[in-house]
């Protein structure tokens, strides 16, 4: 019954696009404006398609998938050679097999009802120097997401796959089909924001290139980005993934909540709040909610009220939702900036007993303003905890650092516009905001690192006690003061 709903309902959505799969000669013909009615649906189509991270727990008909793979084989590939291989996959214990061979960690992996395995035989092209395999490939699984959303599917390119040949092992492929990722298709469960696209005068041009076009688009320095787009920006980036995708949110944040820093964070606010009587907390820039959620679980009904602060309503939605499937939502309170185009935290002065702001400092180019509004609403004799990120540490990133050296894309590249401190610059910010600090701390020391590379050589050579010995030395020292704090993943400041 379900299957004939959805396949009535997926007919239902090629006739609201204006054309099916096949053009006939009325199609073919232009309207006024040399635009045809093809032309415009296919364009609604486009405009018209998200990639889809939550799936309804129901099955998807057969003769979708065969029309999918239908409309990717009507694509052109390069000699006509047509050496593409799909496999479907609806079983989850093969789901799972998967996921192990070939690093994949996304969970939509598990929770859609297919898997379409793209392969490729591409041992006639093995010193081609156009790389025509891939690139007939990447046509293949434009078709099929096309196709998806011109059915009424959603889907999505998994391409966050570490080790594609462990998927051809999962479906016993032969050694000649290599595997170029998976399709995700399934029935959406979820409505994620347009993102925003680039302007066509902005990356089209006629007969040549100019020189003077810039080479970095998105550039990742704050001080290129408007409060209004950093806000815009972190409302989309948080919903494009769905409420709780992962379990962990990683997109946002940049530790998950099991990791040593977030841990030491909320141990310490923890400590903070049973200072005082049924205390008020602020939240700075609360984003997926972790922290939040994390203050809950510390102080329970002793809080009175945990205000989730940050830019935009939409946020603030996203927690409300998160947080109505994780649990009940406590004495959570979601505010959001009062001023457009200026930091303004709707709270009276001295409302709150402590704060917390965990590494969003780095977001702004003058967190100043930030500052001295958390300054506002802190109540006499309350506390707040700061993390920043420290930039004479040696950050390990996985993409090219820009134009000036104290700017880098981190760990995550999606986080948005973000930069590192000294710690001379964020201890005479603090000073000017009004704070006074208590306790200053650094959290990972450089020579941690050093001493996970011992380790690692220790037990290399079968040297396991001494390996272990090193890396209970270390694991004591994850917490630091005086000297090697300024040399330290993240700084750590109480202040008052």
């Amino acid at each position: 019954m379900v299957r004939e709903t959805r396949a009535r309902e997926s007919v239902g959505h090629q006739a609201r696009l204006g054309t099916g799969l096949h053009m006939t000669e009325t199609n073919r013909m232009p309207t006024v404006g040399g635009v045809s009615r093809v032309g415009d649906a296919f364009m609604a189509l486009l405009e018209g398609r998200r990639s889809t991270r939550m799936f309804k727990d129901e099955p998807v008909p057969r003769e979708l998938l065969e029309r999918m793979v239908r409309a990717a084989t009507l694509l052109p590939t390069a000699c006509n050679r047509q050496l593409w291989h799909f496999v479907a996959v609806t079983d989850p214990t093969l789901k799972t097999k998967l996921s192990r061979l070939s690093d994949a960690q996304q969970s939509y992996l598990y929770d859609a009802p297919v898997l379409l395995a793209v392969f490729y035989d591409t041992s006639l092209e093995t010193r081609n120097p156009c790389n025509t395999a891939e690139v007939t490939v990447g046509i293949a699984i434009g078709g099929l997401l096309l196709a998806a959303e011109a059915h009424g599917l959603g889907a999505i390119y998994l391409g966050g796959i570490r080790r594609p040949t462990g998927i051809g092992k999962a479906l016993g492929a032969p050694p000649f089909l290599r595997c170029f990722g998976l399709v995700c298709v399934g029935w959406r469960d979820d409505d994620p924001p347009a993102p925003n696209h680039r302007p066509v005068p902005e990356v089209l041009e006629f007969d040549g290139c100019s020189r003077s076009r810039p080479r970095f688009h998105a550039d990742i320095r704050p001080h290129l980005w408007s409060l209004v787009q950093t806000a815009d920006f972190r409302d989309k980036l948080l919903w494009y993934k769905g409420v709780h995708i992962d379990g962990k949110t990683l997109h946002v944040d940049p530790d998950s909540r099991s990791s040593p820093v977030f841990q030491f964070m909320t141990g310490r606010l923890g400590m903070m709040l049973a200072r005082h009587d049924h205390p008020k907390i602020l939240d700075v820039l609360s984003f997926n909610g972790d922290v939040v959620y994390q203050l809950l679980n510390t102080a329970g009904r002793q809080a009175e009220t945990v205000y989730a602060y940050d830019l935009t309503p939409g946020i603030a939605r996203y927690i409300q939702e998160r947080f109505g499937r994780l649990s009940p939502p406590g004495h959570v309170a979601c505010i959001v900036n009062a001023g457009a185009d200026r930091v303004a935290i709707p709270l009276p002065d001295g409302h709150v007993q402590a704060i917390s702001c965990y590494e969003r400092l780095e977001h702004f180019e003058d967190p100043l303003p930030l500052l001295r509004e958390m300054r506002r609403v802190l109540a006499t004799g309350g506390r707040a905890l700061i993390l920043v990120s420290n930039r004479f540490y040696p950050h390990l990133y996985r993409y090219r650092r820009m134009r000036e050296k104290n700017y880098a894309l981190g760990r995550n590249w999606n986080r948005g516009p973000e930069r590192k401190f000294e710690p001379a610059q964020i201890e005479r910010l603090l000073e000017q905001a009004g704070f006074r600090v208590t306790e200053a701390l650094g959290l990972q020391p450089v020579f941690l690192k050093c001493a996970a590379l011992v380790a690692g050589m220790c037990r290399k050579i079968g040297m396991h006690g001494r390996a272990d010995r090193v890396s209970d030395w270390a694991g004591q020292r994850f917490v630091v003061r005086g000297g090697f704090r300024k040399y330290s993943s993240v700084l750590v400041y109480e202040v008052e």
